[in-house]
């Protein structure tokens, strides 16, 4: 007998139950997520999600270890993809825009819908930051708006909000790890993603984004908007005393800021973080 296949049309993905199908549809393209952490408050479509997180997350049960760089995995799958996406390099999907590859098409579809299409759909209400996935809007509220920060570093007691940041702060600044070499300037990265960005914008002159005031061309969308921010007087900057433009604030103001605000709602640069704008421009040049 042959099974029969139900077709999510939005996903053009198969199921061979109807109820898989609903239940796909629920979570994943109307966003239902009814299964609360009550440790971390994450939010979850299936309650065996739910309880996965829990073990693998909270009771740090994972039994899985990479032989090449010991990271630990809760699930076989999650193990075995791994493996072969990071070690062994599988990654057959390639974006015909940037020619960035992935090791998995949800994540070639999900890149081409946030960074070329530019489709963030979830807002967040408290400060405005769109994110293309529903579940980074989430992490965002929780960690950055409520203070979820549950994941607390042992040698520096530094908080953070998801675990997987703990464990990249760890790695990077108490054991120093930069495991992916450039070959063609020795810059050391803690991601390859990084590295691979580094290589494509810096040595290959990959820019596609560019600024339509002055013409200057930048390998990543967030370099471009800081130069933007940092170069260009649209921004005013209101000091506690007086409403100044950026340009006019160091000289007529002697009060010592931390940060600035801008009058239009959204945190301005200090002078040292514009210096560091403009340092990274320098080095994609």
């Amino acid at each position: 007998m042959v099974a029969k296949t139900t077709h999510a049309i939005s996903a053009k993905k198969n199921f061979q139950k109807k109820s898989s199908l609903l239940r796909h549809e629920k979570t994943i393209h109307e966003g239902h997520r009814d299964y609360a952490c009550d440790r971390c408050q994450k939010k979850f479509g299936e309650q065996s999600n739910l309880i996965r997180h829990r073990i693998t997350v909270h009771e740090d049960r994972k039994d899985y270890l990479c032989d090449n760089c010991d990271k630990k995995f809760g699930h076989k799958k999650n193990w075995l993809a791994h493996q072969r996406i990071v070690h062994e390099g599988y990654k057959e999907y390639a974006c015909d825009k940037c020619e960035k590859k992935f090791g998995q098409k949800q994540y070639l579809h999900v890149h081409q819908k946030t960074v070329h299409e530019g489709r963030k759909d979830y807002l967040c209400d408290n400060c405005g930051k769109k994110f293309g996935y529903k579940q980074h809007l989430l992490d965002h509220q929780r960690t950055v708006h409520e203070g979820h920060k549950d994941f607390a570093c042992d040698k520096c007691k530094k908080k953070f909000g998801k675990k997987s940041d703990l464990f990249r702060h760890k790695k990077t600044i108490h054991k120093g790890c930069r495991d992916y070499l450039c070959d063609n300037c020795g810059k050391k990265f803690v991601q390859k993603s990084s590295l691979l960005l580094h290589q494509r914008t810096v040595h290959e002159g990959c820019k596609n984004y560019a600024c339509d005031k002055c013409e200057k061309v930048f390998g990543q969308k967030g370099n471009l908007l800081r130069h933007q921010n940092a170069v260009y007087d649209s921004i005013k900057i209101a000091c506690e005393d007086r409403k100044l433009t950026y340009d006019m604030h160091d000289d007529a103001c002697d009060k010592a800021h931390s940060y600035a605000t801008c009058i239009y709602g959204a945190r301005a640069m200090t002078q040292w973080s514009r210096e560091k704008v403009l340092e990274k421009e320098e080095e994609e040049e």
